[in-house]
């Protein structure tokens, strides 16, 4: 007998520009999930400029995506933020970087450990590995102190984190009434890692998933301001910029909500450790850069 009780949406957002090899991957590894009895995806996609012929190749292959038109000045955050805005509400929002082939479980995955959970709220986290050496790329964080955050290797059970990389992030709705949607102040990087403290901070859950639920590289340090390669004023710069590692008032607006105080020193530290390598020639790495994982015990 055929059901007609209404399906469950789960409203997945995602920002893309000039990776349409990736992004159709990506949306491949979305259609092929074996979703649980009751539950559909509904995909919200922001091109944001492409040139390469992404928003077009979606379309045809994937008729029934969203697929939302950026200016190329929205950078990941705020695409996500224009998907967000084009699903609401929904009962549930699935973060979902393009880069990301999802393993056919993980959106069930994702739908267990928030039911075992008992927490409406609760916000759960999948992990990501890289498909050549399987080690963890992305995924939940613990926190000791200011300098003291890593992503950490996913276990065989959930586990409670302090903040998150929004590669995979499952989102319910009860969790949004609280915090709202992703902050547009920030354009590409922070803004992921401010919605797990958020979250924290209201006493929500912020659980990992167990095992690894996708795989993607990790961006590589190449062009950036860690490549001690390029010359000076070429890092400086790129420590500056939308996607840079500090873009000033935006690491500001991090700092004022989440740093000990006195939060000018913890602002400022990091141009101060960039200064310092580049007396050193780049031969000396003193800024921090969460990348490695970490085990649980």
């Amino acid at each position: 007998m055929t059901s007609h009780l209404p399906l469950t949406e789960i409203a997945v957002l995602m920002t893309c520009h000039n990776r349409r090899a990736l992004t159709l991957r990506s949306l491949r590894s979305l259609a092929a999930q074996a979703l649980p009895a009751g539950y559909a995806l509904r995909v919200y996609l922001t091109d944001d400029g492409s040139t390469d012929g992404t928003a077009d190749a979606v379309r045809q292959e994937f008729p029934e995506v969203t697929v939302l038109a950026g200016d190329g000045e929205l950078y990941w955050v705020r695409g996500t933020l224009r998907a967000w805005q084009a699903a609401h509400p929904a009962p549930f929002y699935l973060w979902f970087n393009d880069d990301v082939d999802l393993r056919p479980d993980a959106v069930s995955v994702l739908l267990d450990v928030h039911q075992a959970a008992q927490d409406p709220a609760a916000i759960i986290v999948g992990a990501t590995c890289d498909p050549h050496t399987g080690k963890t790329c992305t995924g939940g964080m613990i926190r000791r102190n200011w300098y003291n955050v890593r992503v950490v290797d996913p276990i065989d059970r959930p586990l409670p984190v302090d903040t998150c990389n929004g590669n995979i992030l499952l989102v319910p709705r009860a969790a949004e009434t609280q915090l709202g949607m992703i902050d547009g102040r920030y354009t590409h990087c922070f803004a992921d890692g401010d919605y797990g403290l958020r979250a924290r901070r209201r006493g929500i859950p912020l659980l990992l998933a167990p095992g690894h639920l996708g795989e993607c590289e990790l961006n590589p340090l190449v062009n950036t301001s860690f490549d001690s390669n390029l010359k000076f004023r070429d890092r400086w710069a790129k420590l500056f910029g939308p996607k840079g590692y500090r873009p000033p008032d935006q690491w500001w607006t991090f700092v004022r909500d989440h740093a000990p105080r006195p939060k000018v020193f913890y602002w400022v530290m990091p141009y101060v450790l960039f200064l310092v390598e580049a007396l050193f020639g780049g031969k000396l790495r003193l800024r921090r850069h969460v990348r490695r994982p970490q085990e649980v015990v």
